[in-house]
């Protein structure tokens, strides 16, 4: 075949080509299954029957829905013989060119105990958010802050108090007050948690079992009053201090680099410093 026999590219002829090829392999795709329930889908459809209160909405809609003016009824005669003409408001000024929707009611309230119920929702939402306290978005995160730098440093002055206990656990020491009980460790893994302490997780017997043991914790220390109620009375800072430097000059025992040395020669020449940001 020459070049000028061959068809041109450009015509619609492919085009109709690819669009039955389509059409062809589209067929040879859907399965027999899936043919079948489509054929049944039509049949249940063709012959569903709608029921008489559906028929009756619909036709009310529809003829609600209607422009009389699109019509021709009597009532549209007559105005239009009296003057009026379609597209014109009815009244003086500022009349309406549409009539007013039907709202139908469904249920036994009276007449507009819906919007007068939806109002009082309304008023008793806002006397509610009203009560509330508004708090600032920078003191809410500054209340944060300080919040988890607490309870970082109780973390720490808790983890130096065991260690010192460790260590310390031939000669009693007075700073072993800051180490947790077992109901201090039970409530921080159920702060951790995010738990209430009472929760529905914690069995009875369990919060049975801690009740009978409140009155056996509540014994007393083997230490001076005076000088338990003055560590107590410590900032969470200062009783950390207090327990780093216990443990540096006691034991040798760097609480920021978590080894102990054995020297003071070691520990001066290995540690960093005293604080933790010299580490």
């Amino acid at each position: 075949m020459s070049e000028s026999e061959e068809e041109d590219y450009m015509s619609t002829k492919f085009l109709e080509e690819a669009a039955s090829y389509e059409k062809k392999t589209q067929k040879e795709t859907i399965t027999y299954s899936q043919r079948r329930q489509r054929q049944l889908q039509e049949q249940k459809q063709k012959g569903y029957i709608k029921p008489r209160e559906q028929l009756q909405r619909e036709a009310r809609e529809e003829g609600l829905k209607r422009n009389i003016g699109d019509t021709d009824n009597k009532g549209m005669k007559m105005l239009m013989k009296m003057g009026f003409k379609k597209g014109m408001t009815l009244g003086k000024s500022g009349g309406l060119e549409k009539p007013l929707d039907v709202e139908l009611k469904h249920g036994r309230e009276g007449l507009g105990m819906a919007e007068i119920r939806k109002r009082e929702l309304e008023e008793e939402e806002e006397r509610e958010m009203a009560k509330k306290p508004r708090i600032d978005p920078v003191e809410y995160r500054d209340m944060m802050a300080n919040k988890a730098k607490e309870n970082k440093l109780h973390r720490r002055c808790t983890a130096a108090a065991v260690i010192i206990e460790r260590l310390d656990k031939e000669n009693s020491n007075i700073l072993w007050i800051f180490c947790p009980k077992e109901k201090e460790q039970d409530q921080q893994k159920q702060e951790e948690l995010g738990e209430d302490f009472n929760n529905e997780e914690y069995t009875r017997t369990e919060q049975v079992e801690l009740s009978d043991n409140e009155e056996e914790e509540e014994e007393e220390l083997p230490y001076p009053k005076e000088e338990v109620e003055a560590l107590l009375k410590l900032s969470l800072d200062q009783r950390l201090v207090q327990l780093v430097e216990y443990l540096r000059e006691k034991h040798l025992y760097c609480f920021w680099c978590g080894a102990k040395y054995n020297d003071e020669q070691d520990l001066t020449d290995n540690c960093p410093g005293l604080e933790e940001d010299d580490h």
